[in-house]
């Protein structure tokens, strides 16, 4: 038993080591909002003013990580990040498992997580997807749980921290009112406030747009046509299984076709979530953070189908052989070839070559993303590439 314990405890230390590097490696990270959401909150704070960090902006998300960058810096907001994330892993484990806790599965769930490094990248940077992870994450543990009235304010939140969650809560919260109709009542209470309370913090936007729907939009991104996005979807989904773990997994399902057809029509939920979380992805597919919900989900859904753990183990490490080499199929053509310019691609070319892994095509990215934020920030610039209070 002392043995156990002690392993337990190299553990967590590990981890808690692993979010300390993972944030003074990080600094603002490579997300297209970081620096909006500090923006965000020193125009609200200095001068009185909301200004949205995008379209529809991320009220919450900007509250938290524009007052965390502006008075602390990159490291505590990208560690904060980390534990979202982490915590996020755990719950999710959590709402899916029998009341009795495997400590072993527990573990090596939230390895595989952590060995995906398009999901484990996405998820520390100070920005606000890891937080509206963590409180989906929260509220779908309490909700199933039996805890439901407290899951009102974490789906609240996670709204209006993200508002793309709205989708998936709705839809969820409805399949649970219609699920259990002799006990619909409160599942709709739920549904009825996390509404009305993630409203209130989008109302300022509301009054911006003179009481308009019109902020209600993307605004960015490629075209709504198929052909622009079904590429983008595709490839980015199949990125961010793994380059390596995706044939792999493939093969898994084929074998276990049967008690794969079991898993769905027994755990709906997890197919609806996994369903809408890509859908908003195949209209959105722009960063790879937005489908780490489903990416989280399908892990859980793999470990429904292998009873045997030992095929979790060449994922693990095919995972983690994805930081370090790759290769590509397609050389991409552009729309823009500035250094600073959006990355919109246009064509595609195949061509099969191995190349840098994951881990190193992200560092080259963010410091690139970091040092093309930093200009929007003016006077603060170096302190943002510093990683630095902004205050």
């Amino acid at each position: 038993m002392g043995n156990i314990s002690f392993k337990y405890v190299i553990i967590v230390i590990s981890l808690v080591l692993l979010g300390i590097q993972t944030s003074l490696y990080k600094g603002y990270g490579d997300d297209l909002d970081s620096h909006g959401l500090i923006l965000s909150f020193i125009s609200a704070y200095e001068n009185g003013v909301y200004s949205s960090s995008r379209f529809y902006g991320s009220p919450f998300g900007e509250l938290f990580y524009g007052f965390i960058g502006y008075n602390f810096g990159s490291f505590l907001g990208s560690f904060i990040s980390y534990c979202f994330f982490l915590f996020s892993i755990i719950l999710i484990f959590l709402s899916y498992s029998n009341n009795r806790l495997n400590q072993k599965d527990l573990f090596l769930f939230i390895l595989i997580c952590l060995s995906n490094p398009v999901l484990y990248l996405d998820n520390t940077n100070p920005s606000d997807y890891p937080l509206s992870l963590f409180l989906f994450s929260a509220a779908l543990f309490l909700f199933k749980k039996n805890f439901k009235i407290y899951s009102i304010i974490f789906f609240a939140l996670a709204i209006a921290t993200r508002a793309n969650f709205a989708l998936l809560i709705i839809v969820f919260l409805i399949y649970e009112i219609f699920k259990n109709r002799k006990n619909y009542k409160l599942s709709l209470l739920v549904l009825f406030y996390s509404l009305v309370i993630s409203s209130l913090f989008y109302f300022p936007i509301f009054i911006q747009n003179k009481y308009s729907l019109s902020f209600i939009s993307n605004g960015g991104g490629p075209d709504l046509t198929f052909e622009a996005l079904t590429p983008r979807f595709i490839y980015k989904s199949y990125l961010s299984i793994g380059v390596f773990s995706s044939i792999f997994i493939i093969y898994l399902f084929f074998k276990k076709i049967q008690k794969v057809k079991k898993i769905i029509l027994n755990n709906k939920d997890i197919i609806i979530f996994i369903f809408l979380n890509l859908l908003v992805f195949y209209f959105m597919p722009t960063k790879t953070s937005i489908m780490s919900l489903a990416l989280i989900l399908f892990y859980v859904f793999l470990f429904k189908l292998v009873d045997n753990k030992k095929y979790i183990y060449p994922i693990i490490f095919l995972n983690f052989l994805f930081y370090i080499v790759s290769y590509q199929l397609f050389d991409f053509k552009y729309k823009y070839q500035g250094k600073c310019d959006p990355k919109e691609a246009i064509a595609a070319e195949f061509k099969l070559n191995i190349s840098q892994g994951y881990y190193f095509q992200r560092t080259e990215t963010m410091r690139n993303q970091i040092f093309c934020a930093s200009k929007q920030l003016g006077e603060n610039s170096q302190k943002y590439i510093n990683g630095s209070r902004i205050k």
